[in-house]
């Protein structure tokens, strides 16, 4: 072998064992650390506990008591939905040492058990920033579709409905082209949008409406949303009791379609599914729940409202509303109702061709026609706060002008 070859064997040989040598000293091996736990998941049943959950998955009766005693400190297990997600992690000794609970997608429950066999409780929160967003939609098919279609949570869409309610009837009113704009807050971590806020500004623009609400709050007695001149979207009175599909009957002369009789028909019928919510139009006092006459029926028939609730209200008004299938849990006579409050259900008691509500409002014990009802609204915004809510108006028409002016 020639010396330049057995030169160079020699240094490809020394030159490996530096290297074999200095990584072993410099790179320390990885290893990755194995959780020394069993991990169970799960998720909570439909009519079941944690504490349910955690004996189901073989949790000693005395550490689930422990476990949700010492969690509800902190958070009211009253709350638990079905479908809320857990994790167990048990040791070697089928001890549970560590359950986490995912209420949501911000909170993360964590209960573990400490040195003396005690366990503590504590919530490992996401780091939530608010933020404001804008979105614009004219209406195709329905508001509903024409919200969720691009991105928008229902409940967004139900929160933008609910400050038009009183004007406007989202089962009959809204046209094709209508235009709908809303700020709303969003909070997210990382960039993610976890949670939804408040919608900050609503309007709706079409050939019959052209309205813009602003939420205003001073933490007391005005929380809720105004027009541009401080006057209260709320009114004393719903623009409907319920979800309808349409007007079967308007209030004035008709022939019965029972009797056959011509008589006044002193309310509106809405036509609904059997089991639709129907909801106090204003607040005010039950004076009767029960069955109630009122239709032209044969002699002797007192029931033709069929189950029937009748409200007082403040300034001389009462409502009714006939044809129930079936009445609201905890609602009695003298029970005080607020609006909006469900007492009952849409349905085809008493003299009725087919499932819906007849509503009625009266002005000292006189019917009057619902649908021209002179409402009246809420409070204003007093003097003295027009200036701080004149000035939440003129961000909000700055940021409404820079986001939909192209």
């Amino acid at each position: 072998m020639s010396k330049n070859l057995l030169l160079s064997l020699v240094l490809i040989i020394i030159t490996s064992s530096i290297l074999s040598c200095g990584k072993s000293k410099t790179d320390p091996i990885e290893i990755e650390e194995k959780n020394p736990y069993n991990c169970i998941s799960g998720r909570i049943k439909s009519g079941s506990s944690l504490y349910q959950a955690l004996r189901e998955n073989g949790i000693a009766d005395s550490d689930a008591y422990q476990i949700t005693h010492s969690l509800n400190v902190i958070y009211d297990l009253r709350k638990v939905h079905p479908n809320d997600s857990f994790l167990l992690q048990i040791d070697t000794l089928q001890q549970v040492q560590i359950v986490e609970f995912f209420p949501d997608n911000i909170n993360h429950y964590i209960v573990q058990r400490d040195t003396t066999n005690q366990f503590i409780s504590k919530n490992n929160q996401k780091k939530l920033t608010k933020e404001t967003k804008t979105f614009s939609t004219s209406i195709e098919s329905s508001l509903y579709n024409s919200f969720v279609e691009q991105g928008i949570d229902p409940k967004i869409v139900m929160d933008y409905t609910d400050i038009f309610q009183w004007d406007l009837d989202f089962f009959i009113d809204p046209r094709k082209g209508d235009s709908c704009k809303i700020i709303y807050e969003v909070f997210t971590n990382n960039g993610e949008i976890l949670k939804n806020g408040k919608i900050l500004s609503a309007s709706y623009l079409g050939k019959n409406f052209d309205m813009t609400a602003y939420y205003f709050t001073n933490g007391a007695k005005f929380d809720g949303y105004y027009d541009s001149k401080g006057k209260s979207f709320q009114k004393a009175f719903l623009k409907s009791p319920l979800n309808y599909s349409y007007i079967s009957s308007y209030y004035g002369m008709r022939v019965h379609p029972i009797t056959k009789r011509y008589w006044l028909h002193n309310g509106v019928d809405y036509a609904a599914k059997r089991g639709t919510p129907v909801q106090a139009s204003a607040d005010g006092v039950i004076i009767h729940q029960g069955w109630k006459g009122g239709h032209p029926t044969p002699r002797g028939n007192t029931g033709g409202y069929g189950k029937t609730i009748m409200i007082r209200h403040p300034n001389g008004h009462k409502t009714l509303y006939g044809h129930l299938s079936a009445y609201a849990k905890g609602t009695y006579v003298g029970k005080r109702v607020k609006q909006q409050d469900i007492i009952g259900f849409v349905g085809s008691t008493g003299w009725s061709t087919g499932p819906h509500l007849h509503y009625t409002i009266y002005y000292h014990n006189k019917a009057i026609n619902p649908l021209r009802l002179k409402n009246v609204s809420g409070p204003p915004i007093p003097k003295k706060l027009m200036l701080q809510f004149n000035t939440i108006v003129n961000c909000i028409n700055d940021e409404l002008v820079n986001n939909y002016s192209k």
